[in-house]
């Protein structure tokens, strides 16, 4: 009952899916299908593969990776890896959809620190504007940007819709310089109220079902999750060998 239930709430995550070439979704076994939709409803095309695992079927939900038996009988949750490798496959597809997922992100709603140069690395971070890791990691953008690092900022608000601090989250992604309002922000100095049609509750959906649970979160472009605080050296580190 419990993996039911988990299921059951990772219905519309299945929409973020990755879609796949058309006709692959047609040689799904019926029994997979059915085995999915009795645990969380119709799904999107795309949201079922076949998997490396032989027999199995890949179904991609709520930033996880399921794998359903041919016959639908079986269900496994868990990390796939390939021996003689010692990859993780899950992973794999983990970053695949979380790289589609940034890639079909709305620019004009994000916050853009960029290079003054050429930019070698981009990394999306989904940010509180009073977390105090999150301004420690603000106070090293600018070192970012030098080393050819774009810094896109989306909105993840660790506290609830009416809260000050959510209401801050939205101040800045309305006040007429962005930047200068995260900034303020970040160091703990008052903004200016406001609203307007802003992307803040879109970007925390976004990032619960991408797997967010803690700011910062950066995600770079291949789709690897980096959580919490890094220093930026090492973050640039980390890019180089990517």
């Amino acid at each position: 009952m419990a993996i039911r239930a988990w299921l059951a709430a990772a219905t519309a995550a299945l929409a973020f899916a990755t879609a796949l070439p058309a006709g692959h979704a047609g040689e799904v076994p019926g029994p997979v299908l059915e085995a999915v939709r009795s645990l969380v409803g119709p799904v999107e095309p795309g949201a079922v593969r076949e998997a490396p695992l032989p027999g199995f079927y890949e179904v991609r939900a709520r930033g996880e990776i399921l794998y359903v038996s041919a016959d639908g009988r079986y269900l496994l949750h868990g990390n796939l890896y390939a021996v003689e490798s010692r990859r993780n496959l899950t992973e794999d597809t983990r970053r695949e959809v979380r790289r589609d997922a940034i890639g079909r992100m709305d620019e004009d709603a994000l916050i853009v620190f960029a290079p003054a140069g050429a930019t070698k690395h981009r990394l999306t971070v989904f940010t509180d504007v009073d977390c105090p890791y999150c301004s420690k990691f603000h106070l090293e953008v600018p070192d970012l940007n030098e080393s050819g690092v774009e810094v896109r900022y989306a909105a993840w608000p660790r506290t609830p819709p009416g809260t000050e601090s959510h209401d801050r989250s939205i101040s800045v992604w309305c006040a007429e310089d962005r930047h200068q309002a995260m900034t303020d922000a970040k160091a703990g100095r008052a903004i200016a109220p406001a609203t307007c049609e802003n992307p803040v509750e879109e970007h925390y959906e976004l990032g619960r079902r991408l797997g967010v649970s803690g700011t910062p979160t950066l995600f770079t472009e291949d789709g690897t999750s980096i959580g919490g605080y890094v220093p930026w050296r090492e973050l640039v580190s980390r890019l180089g060998r990517s």
